[in-house]
């Protein structure tokens, strides 16, 4: 069964807030302590997350575990430590013009095309 629309869109809202928590918890340590330098290692967690969710946590993002769907491979291999494939499918999400339009008139996402990934429920 395919994945709303909905519930993709709300799981990548709540990994959006969760990328955000570590940066945000660095960048207060380093307006209290005047350690600027943790404010470019926030970044880097941030990117990180981003690019490597689809291959942490078995497999599952955490905002697609909330959402119970993952992405997996064209054969319904999981992604869990397939480092390159999630950083294939994610890097495509910082140009979100481009995956906006081919989710809303249901195309599958650019990084899912150069994957070789699909998303399935749970």
């Amino acid at each position: 069964m395919e994945v709303s629309k909905l519930n993709r869109f709300l799981g990548y809202f709540i990994d959006g807030i969760v990328s955000y928590i570590i940066p945000a918890i660095l960048a207060f340590i380093a307006g209290a302590t005047e350690m600027y330098w943790l404010v470019s290692l926030s970044y880097i967690f941030l990117i990180a997350y981003l690019l490597l969710r689809d291959a942490l946590f078995g497999g599952q993002s955490i905002g697609k575990k909330v959402m119970k769907y993952k992405a997996v491979k064209e054969d319904g291999s999981s992604l869990d430590g397939d480092y390159m494939a999630s950083i294939m499918r994610n890097v495509t999400l910082f140009i979100p013009l481009v995956d906006a339009i081919l989710v809303l008139i249901d195309k599958p996402r650019l990084g899912d095309n150069i994957a070789k990934t699909k998303v399935v429920n749970v």
